[in-house]
């Protein structure tokens, strides 16, 4: 398809026409009928047509459609080109049909064939969705071999031979001068995108067409240009004891840092995030810990074995039960330090879930984010960084150790945490981690739920904890961090209930759905924070995470 939309847009050029030639109604010429439609335009000896039959006398409206698919910046200068034409191409109805070539005249009508198309492309098609429902219906694998058989690369043994012309840039039309055109610099850019496409699709295995480089090519742009030092706000993380490098990382410098110079910086890296998301291929990247940030939760929670039929039913009981047991308990341990919030406290919960290369296990993974509470981080004690001294506790690790030994203390033996707790350890199959008999801890303890690996700062070179931003992938896993939503806990009486009836109950409103970019900045935990940290009430702290502190 994209070497039909050079061909197309250089034809064009070469002939000076006003736009690309489409099928299209056009005005009729014995007055029978105002307008007909005609499906007889080409190019002369790249259609099946001959050279009398092929007509080249009109350019349609949505003849850039595929162009602005395959090359929007391209595809957007030929559709001006054609709404600049003639005074009735634009309407207060949308856009006329076509127009002559030499741009005397336009076929007075409007269809939805032509606005429609040429809307959707410019909105980048509908490639991403139909992708979404194919894979869902099992369909994908079926659909892509098929293209790939049709339209693949045309080989000969082992020889692949490419179209003459195939790296050249798309064409613009004739009324770009030359001095903003450059078709060397196009043909380099084409080459670049060529092979940044074919990393990405050896990376996933998918069959992703040309007109998704632009995206693809934009992303590895952004980690080219953003190269930074240990300690920059956004790492890959490390695998086997080396940073991890994927097809949009670069190969040199201080591989694996990068760091966004200001916030047209960071809304570009959100918006590569969401864009190869979308396409199938997402990144590998986390947000690393600045001195403040807003409290947040890295809860893992483990199900069966790779081969158990049930191995994902660990889901029903750790957040899809219709009580909220764990989230009301996490939010009532939160007020008791937060006791400010107990009139609405915001949620923003992410989910991770599939399996555990390294467990062999179903793993549920869900990061809870409070955006209203500032807390400070914990940090390592390296030799390297100078630091192993006796530093004041910090409040994040304080106040997850406090939700911990609440939820371990609740109920005793029996009451609703209590037979969650033996809901969950049944799940994994009550591995046992630490410890044996009384004393030991299982996989699913709450101690190991609440990993407090992500809230540790590493100051050290090789550092690489942090949390994952939303739509962002773990490495070789392919289980991409999704928003399940946002919700509003508030409550007018106190936690201070019996042990049997802990967590009490609350209110829990659902809250608007946010657009895809904004939930990357919602789950961007790097971003400064300005201002004070949340004041909280020390003194409830439990006695036991004093104890740990």
């Amino acid at each position: 398809q994209c070497a039909a939309e050079r061909l197309r847009s250089w034809w064009a050029r070469a002939e000076g026409l006003p736009g690309l030639l489409g099928d299209c109604h056009v005005a009729s010429a014995d007055g029978a009928e105002r307008t007909c439609h005609v499906a007889s335009f080409g190019i002369p000896g790249a259609v099946s047509l001959r050279l009398d039959q092929a007509r080249q006398d009109h350019v349609a409206g949505c003849g850039a459609f595929g162009l602005l698919l395959a090359d929007p910046a391209t595809g957007a200068a030929w559709l001006l080109e054609t709404l600049c034409a003639h005074s009735g191409m634009q309407t207060q109805w949308g856009m006329a049909e076509s127009c002559t070539a030499d741009r005397s005249e336009i076929c007075p009508l409007l269809t939805w064939d032509a606005k429609a198309t040429t809307s959707l492309a410019v909105l980048g098609g509908l490639g991403s969705q139909m992708r979404r429902f194919l894979e869902r219906d099992g369909f994908l694998k079926r659909f892509s071999s098929i293209l790939n058989r049709l339209h693949g690369t045309r080989a000969c043994g082992d020889e692949c031979h490419s179209l003459p012309g195939e790296l050249l840039g798309f064409a613009p039309p004739a009324s770009v001068g030359k001095q903003a055109w450059s078709p060397g610099a196009a043909a380099s850019a084409c080459e670049e995108a060529s092979v940044v496409l074919q990393l990405a699709k050896a990376a996933r295995a998918l069959a992703l067409p040309w007109c998704d480089a632009p995206r693809i090519l934009a992303a590895r742009r952004w980690f080219d240009c953003h190269e930074s030092e240990p300690g920059a706000p956004y790492c890959t993380g490390m695998v086997d004891k080396e940073p991890y490098s994927g097809w949009y990382t670069p190969s040199t410098g201080s591989v694996g840092h990068y760091a966004a110079a200001g916030e047209k910086d960071r809304l570009a890296l959100y918006e590569s995030v969401v864009s190869c998301f979308k396409l199938g291929v997402p990144l590998v990247l986390l947000a690393r810990q600045p001195k403040c940030y807003p409290l947040f939760f890295d809860l893992d929670v483990y199900g069966g074995l790779e081969d158990d039929p049930n191995f994902d039913k660990v889901k029903d009981f750790a957040w899809e039960d219709e009580d909220q047991v764990l989230s009301r308990a996490i939010v009532s341990s939160v007020w008791e330090l937060y006791p400010q919030f107990r009139g609405g406290l915001k949620v923003a919960v992410f989910s991770s879930n599939g399996l555990c290369r390294r467990k062999k296990r179903f793993k549920a993974s869900y990061h809870l984010v409070f955006p209203d509470i500032i807390v400070d981080r914990p940090e390592k004690c390296t030799q390297a960084s100078g630091k192993c001294g006796q530093p004041p506790a910090a409040r994040h690790i304080a106040v997850r150790n406090h939700v911990v030994c609440r939820l371990s203390t609740a109920g005793g033996a029996w009451g609703d945490l209590p037979d969650l707790r033996d809901d969950l350890r049944r799940c994994c199959d009550s591995e046992v981690v630490t410890g044996i008999g009384d004393d030991a801890t299982y996989l699913n303890d709450w101690t190991e739920i609440l990993d407090e690996f992500p809230l540790w700062h590493e100051p050290g070179p090789d550092a690489a904890t942090g949390l994952r931003l939303p739509f962002t992938d773990k490495p070789r896993e392919g289980r991409p961090k999704l928003p399940l939503g946002r919700w509003r806990f508030s409550s007018t009486t106190s936690s201070d209930v019996s042990l049997e009836d802990w967590p009490p109950k609350c209110s829990i409103e659902q809250l608007r759905d946010l657009d895809l970019v904004e939930w990357v900045r919602l789950g961007d935990i790097s971003a400064d924070v300005t201002g004070e940290l949340t004041p909280w009430s020390e003194e409830f702290l439990h006695r036991d995470a004093l104890l740990e502190l």
